[in-house]
């Protein structure tokens, strides 16, 4: 039985889709207490305080999640989509770095929500860099 060409970047999407709109809703509804377990006092990024970075960013995660589940819906994978997906979260794993090195006194809990998540995004944008290239090879 042959296996479609696109399975890995379809399969790895709607996990992407999942974590990310389950991700984004706990980031929106848990704002303030995840601020609160994150820095041992108030940190301000871009001039708003933490707990709205986090529910700004939970929307845009949760959004983000809808937008890999309609690539990894479509009868045709849009790759060009797909490749902006997978720049996304090079991003993403780029900004946490970033936000680790900001002048902030991050908890322990702040560091391992910073870490873990860019962890889980690394793996899923080497999976998804592995299935476009198996769809360019099979092409």
């Amino acid at each position: 039985m042959a296996v479609p060409a696109d399975r890995l970047l379809r399969r790895t999407l709607r996990f992407n889709a999942v974590f990310s709109v389950l991700s984004g809703a706990i980031m929106v509804g848990l704002a303030g207490p995840l601020a609160q377990a994150a820095a041992d006092g108030p940190v301000s990024i871009a001039g708003l305080d933490l707990p709205i970075v986090i529910e700004l960013l939970g929307l845009e995660v949760a959004a983000f999640g809808a937008l890999c589940a309609w690539i990894a819906s479509r009868p045709i994978a849009p790759l060009a989509w797909a490749r902006l997906v997978l720049a996304a979260d090079v991003g993403w794993v780029a900004g946490s770095v970033i936000v680790l090195l900001l002048p902030a006194a991050w908890t322990t809990a702040g560091i391992v929500g910073i870490v873990v998540p860019a962890l889980i995004v690394a793996d899923l944008a080497v999976l998804e860099f592995l299935g476009l290239r198996r769809i360019k090879t099979a092409n």
